[in-house]
């Protein structure tokens, strides 16, 4: 990207269902998808022969800066996701979120600030994908999706190429939910944790602000769950 980055405050949960779908786009496909760019342009032989408009070296970039935009809580949950030893190294930022009672906890909300354009560029990788695992697409991208896919199944097991692509659309989801008014209620609770700020060891919600929280909450689960009303990871961004 050589414009100046376009900034947008997003709200992130510091979920591990969440995180690991996002954390998973990386490897295997938007490394690989990168690998086999930098190579085609290279002059490399053996090389996917990709669609002309999927940008993979962008795509991956986007999804770096994506994750370079997580707040210190979530990049350190992301990257916890799966180790057989975890780093168990507070991170810097971290804080408590209650319901008004004080007692009951909820899952921590970050603002971050995002170029809604990174999103855009990977949503649109995601596009490509489902064309050709629906048969209407490049054929090539479809058999590169399938051999990642075989690639990366159990042993024994044939990969499911389309179970993968609706993985990352789910991952890219949350960075893509609207902007409703429960957001800027939440926005403005967790403010102290957002960037530049100095983050409370605890936030308790006001009976208003945990009405806002139960809202954007299944609102989230419906995303990463894939039960949203809105294809958000094909249309919402990518005529941005």
């Amino acid at each position: 990207m050589t414009d100046a980055p376009e900034r947008l405050r997003v709200l992130l949960p510091d979920d591990e269902d969440w995180l690991s779908l996002f954390m998973g786009m990386e490897e295997p496909l938007l490394i690989q998808l990168d690998l086999n760019a930098r190579a085609a342009q290279q002059g490399g032989e053996d090389v996917w022969e990709l669609p002309p408009s999927l940008d993979g070296t962008g795509a991956r970039e986007a999804w770096d800066r994506l994750f370079q935009a997580l707040p210190e809580p979530l990049r350190h949950t992301g990257a916890n996701i799966g180790r057989s030893e975890p780093s168990r190294e507070r991170p810097a930022g971290q804080y408590a979120l209650y319901a008004p009672d004080g007692r009951w906890e909820h899952t921590p909300l970050y603002p971050a600030d995002i170029d809604p354009r990174d999103v855009a560029t990977v949503a649109a990788v995601l596009a490509h994908l489902r064309t050709a695992i629906d048969g209407t697409g490049h054929a090539q991208l479809g058999d590169f999706l399938q051999q990642i896919a075989d690639e990366w199944a159990d042993p024994g097991r044939e990969g499911n190429g389309r179970q993968m692509v609706e993985d990352f659309v789910r991952g890219l989801s949350v960075w893509q939910l609207p902007h409703q008014p429960d957001t800027d209620v939440l926005l403005e609770a967790v403010a102290a944790a957002g960037p530049n700020s100095e983050t409370p060891e605890r936030i308790v919600l006001t009976p208003q602000q945990e009405d806002a929280y139960q809202t954007f909450m299944r609102r989230v689960s419906a995303a990463v769950t894939g039960n949203s009303p809105h294809d958000y990871a094909l249309h919402h961004y990518t005529n941005s």
